[in-house]
């Protein structure tokens, strides 16, 4: 389906999830016929698209023309205006609102959203029937729509949902005494397991005893809700059965016909008026002895017009045929708050393509934006990578937030997201980033669904842990991670920790390097073109530092390490130290150059994006990566100054050990030891330009290993389509 960029399609979405709320408002005489207005502006907007698509224009000018012989009559035979109007335009809407959704375009109205107003609606009749507040127009509306979103919840993953549906059902039941409700419930539930048996006898057998189990419950509500019919008070007769059944309705009927009999010929043409058809509720007899024989005539061309201008498939066919019957000992088509959602009929069947179902819920609690463009970045790149190949992807992420409160809400929306996600959207895959947080709103749905996948990508800390804080939230990691499908890590290193330390089985890990690095972007550049982008000196040799000023990040190693260089006299006068980052510990790094001296050797910058850092890496004589967190999974940093062809001084330890082999494309160092450091830069200094050249070809290498396109297809035989 094309794809709708207007937002104003929006408009009919927000009124159909807004209809459950107004409904309920409905009772008080504040908010009395709010709902019903809407749904008015919204039939006098269908007419208008309409005449402007110049579609059924003969047949909306000739329906004008009986309003206003319907009117003339209203007005001669001094029955209610207001009252006849009003029913009028209930009638005549529900064939109009079939024309309208026959030319309407709206992806927005599927089955998926219908699914989640009936659940609306469920939920604000079993509170407002708590609390006193029980509105009779809820009794259809939760049949109707229940009914609509049957098709979804067969078709639906999860068990979850399903369950959430019944319960609620059930529970509603309780304030429903309303005989034809539940006798039409019962036709409907018939009708759909018979056209739908195939798919329901695959799902018994594929998951017998899950649907026992269902079978089991569906069973004790049926006993302990379902009214129960005083069959002493219905055997003595038919006509008394019929009528008990049908609400009193026959006798409506008889008293009605009375009144039609001693009425005239001309009343009999044009009506009685919907005033003196009260309690019959029946539509077709309703239809007849409110509009008189010229009205239903003129009604059933119009009706039928609107059926011959569009189709309806398979189920939603079904759903229509039966409410049209129903509407035989009930009041469907007349009734203002139904015919909205029995024309939507027409739209969710032109919008059904099949099982309705996305690739990927894609969860992370890291994500770059606009201020913070290199927060999380290996994660959007994996994200871009799966868009690439054609994946649908719903992103649910969280940006760089401040503060508590800020912090608490943003996981709330995250987690609360991504549950509502996972419950009413069918996924082959739930892909979830950082295990300590990221899944707390998906690992409940997907234990509760069927023929979807849990991937977990671990990164740093939420495996093994920096601080205290981090240790209290080891629980959840564990908690998180046994039970997916695929947990990727970014090294080897990791996939060490995970045996070790969380008991994982090698045949779950998955050794996946982050996105990779992007070698269209870091590649080797032009020096002096690099150093003009970042404003600096080209008569400066320049040595550097990328990333966050934070604890065992290892800046204060660096520091200490020039501050050697220069206490021993041992630098050049043309060299300088870029420092390019931001974090928690800025001010003990202010502390550390005041104490060292180092203002005019040191230069810092705020962190930049992966565009200006190809300018940084390329305007350095070395990196030096001096990390010593245990949580360093990998280091894409390192990588991305290798595919610069920038010589890289890094750690022994942990993920960059995965990479860097020294003396072959690297020079390594003790994290810890900013004296081993120092020694390093200096060898740099006066290593040979063929040794050099010898080590940055083999870092080129090594970083070609690790680029994005040679790694991806380990990350799409993860995420095979199904």
């Amino acid at each position: 389906m094309k794809k709708i960029k207007n937002n104003k399609t929006r408009g009919i979405e927000i009124a159909l999830f807004l209809f459950p709320f107004l409904d309920l408002l409905s009772k008080n005489q504040l908010f009395w016929g709010l709902g019903l207005l809407v749904k008015a502006i919204i039939l006098i907007y269908a007419i208008v698209f309409l005449v402007k698509k110049k579609k059924h224009t003969k047949l909306l000018a000739l329906n004008g023309i009986y309003l206003f012989l319907f009117i003339a009559y209203v007005v001669k035979t001094h029955l209610n205006l207001k009252i006849e109007l009003t029913y009028w335009f209930t009638l005549f809407s529900l064939p109009t609102f079939i024309l309208f959704f026959s030319e309407y375009e709206n992806q927005y109205l599927n089955k998926k959203t219908i699914t989640i107003v009936s659940f609306l609606y469920l939920i604000l009749f079993g509170l407002s029937s708590l609390f006193g507040y029980f509105n009779d127009a809820f009794i259809y509306i939760i049949l109707v729509t229940f009914s609509l979103s049957l098709t979804y919840l067969v078709e639906s993953h999860s068990y979850l949902l399903k369950a959430l549906f019944i319960l609620l059902f059930f529970l509603a039941s309780l304030f429903i005494t309303c005989k034809t409700f539940y006798l039409s419930f019962i036709i409907i539930g018939i009708v759909f397991i018979i056209l739908n048996r195939k798919q329901i006898l695959y799902q018994f057998k594929t998951n017998y005893l899950k649907s026992l189990f269902i079978l089991l419950i569906l069973s004790i509500g049926l006993y302990f809700y379902l009214p129960k019919f005083q069959l002493q008070e219905i055997i003595p007769n038919k006509y008394s059965t019929v009528n008990i059944i049908l609400n009193g309705r026959i006798d409506a009927l008889k008293n009605t016909q009375n009144v039609y009999i001693e009425e005239s010929g001309l009343a009999k043409l044009l009506g009685l008026g919907i005033e003196n058809t009260v309690g019959i509720k029946i539509d077709f007899l309703t239809i007849f002895y409110s509009i008189g024989i010229i009205g239903i005539f003129f009604y059933l061309y119009y009706f039928l017009y609107a059926l011959k201008h569009t189709k309806l498939k398979r189920n939603y066919l079904m759903f229509f045929t039966l409410f049209l019957l129903l509407s035989c000992f009930g009041n469907f088509l007349i009734n203002p708050y139904l015919v909205f959602f029995l024309a939507l009929l027409f739209i969710l069947s032109k919008n059904d393509q099949g099982i309705m179902k996305k690739d990927i819920l894609y969860v992370s609690n890291m994500y770059p934006d606009k201020k913070n463009r290199h927060y999380g970045i290996f994660v959007k790149n994996v994200y871009d990578l799966l868009k690439e190949n054609g994946y649908t992807i719903d992103l649910v992420v969280m940006h760089k937030t401040f503060g508590a409160i800020k912090k608490l809400w943003a996981y709330i929306r995250l987690c609360g997201v991504s549950f509502l996600k996972s419950v009413f959207e069918n996924y082959d895959y739930i892909y979830v980033h950082f295990a300590s947080h990221s899944p707390a709103g998906v690992i409940l749905p997907y234990l509760c669904s069927k023929d979807t996948k849990y991937i977990v990508n671990v990164h740093g800390n939420d495996v093994v842990s920096d601080t205290k804080i981090d240790e209290k939230y080891t629980f959840l990691t564990k908690l998180f991670i046994k039970n997916a499908d695929t947990i990727i890590v970014p090294s080897n290193y990791f996939k060490k920790v995970l045996k070790k330390n969380y008991k994982i089985e090698e045949d779950k890990v998955v050794v996946y390097p982050s996105g990779g690095i992007d070698t269209k972007l870091f590649k080797k550049m032009d020096k002096k073109t690099a150093l003009d982008k970042l404003g600096l000196n080209s008569k400066y040799q320049y040595f550097g530092y990328v990333g966050r000023i934070d604890k065992n990040k290892g800046y204060d190693t660096y520091i200490k390490a020039i501050a050697k260089l220069k206490k021993d006299k041992d630098l050049k006068k043309n060299v300088r130290f870029l420092l390019i980052g931001s974090g928690k510990e800025e001010e003990n790094l202010n502390q550390l150059l005041k104490k060292y001296k180092l203002g005019n050797l040191v230069i810092c910058m705020p962190m930049v994006s992966q565009e200006e850092l190809v300018y940084v890496y390329n305007s350095l004589e070395a990196f030096v990566y001096p990390t010593r967190m245990a949580s360093e999974s990998l280091g894409l940093v390192g990588l991305e100054a290798m595919a610069c062809e920038t010589l890289v001084i890094g750690p022994t330890k942990y993920g960059p050990s995965d990479y860097l082999i020294s003396n072959e494309n690297c020079l390594t160092f003790s994290a810890t030891d900013f004296e081993e450091l120092s020694e390093k830069i200096k060898e740099v200094f006066q290593m040979k330009a063929t040794t050099k050249k010898k080590l940055i070809k083999k870092a080129l290498e090594t970083s070609q290993e690790y680029s994005a396109e040679k790694t991806k297809n380990i990350l799409l035989k993860v995420f095979k389509k199904q």
